[in-house]
């Protein structure tokens, strides 16, 4: 029984390390040789998969992307086998959004930002089928919080329960506060103008900054789940 959770979180630990090396190296690499400054706090990832933007090595951050995607798929599986024994459906609902993210992920990388032509008369798939796998995902962590609270003290320790509220809340609330300000102010909101007014200046209100927050959110989660996870308690 030991070898065995031994070995599972020496394959999950191998592709979390794949997962560092081809998201956020293959990205991290496109940024440092891409044609203009790249700079993460303002820039979208899609501009890295642009081959308007970055004609040159648009696909290595397209196979560093759908690579991470695959290495998703089996997390997903992980996450309900822990997870089941506190919900049935909290476990299903996070397995079915990292499913979904993964997928996703899978799907963006291949429908690199058109800019011009549409594809199955969508104007831009490539942002529907990234935001659709961020929306997913964010469904999955949200499920996952909920089925460790339940069963904290008893499987779920106190570290990784408030680790996974705080890398979940936190980027979610950032990103859904800016959103709902920028709505507010297009409706000619007077308070929510001068809010955005003050903000529109800072890192906050762009959606790149949000973007690699939550690329670094959803890593350090899983992170978090398969080294602060014990095994044994979780049956």
């Amino acid at each position: 029984m030991t070898l065995k959770i031994f070995q599972r979180k020496s394959v999950l630990a191998g592709l979390l390390g794949l997962i560092l090396l081809s998201f956020f190296g293959t990205l991290a690499l496109s940024a440092a040789i891409f044609p203009q400054h790249y700079d993460w706090r303002y820039r979208v990832m899609s501009n890295l998969l642009s081959p308007r933007d970055n004609p040159h090595y648009y696909w290595l951050a397209s196979i560093g992307v759908a690579i991470s995607g695959l290495c998703l798929l089996p997390f997903a599986y992980y996450l309900q086998g822990i997870l089941r024994a506190v919900s049935f459906l909290g476990a299903y609902i996070t397995c079915g959004g990292f499913l979904v993210g993964g997928t996703g992920l899978i799907c963006a990388s291949l429908v690199v930002p058109q800019h011009v032509h549409a594809l199955l008369g969508m104007p831009r798939p490539h942002e529907l089928l990234a935001r659709t796998a961020a929306g997913f995902m964010a469904m999955g962590m949200l499920a996952g919080c909920w089925c460790v609270w339940k069963g904290r003290g008893r499987i779920f320790s106190w570290g990784l329960i408030w680790i996974w509220i705080l890398l979940t809340v936190l980027p979610l609330s950032g990103l859904i506060c800016s959103e709902l300000l920028l709505l507010l102010s297009q409706a000619h909101f007077a308070w929510a103008t001068a809010v955005r007014r003050m903000f529109r200046g800072t890192v906050f209100w762009h959606l790149g900054f949000w973007e690699w927050s939550g690329a670094v959110a959803v890593y350090l989660f899983l992170c978090a789940g398969v080294f602060l996870f014990d095994d044994k308690a979780g049956g």
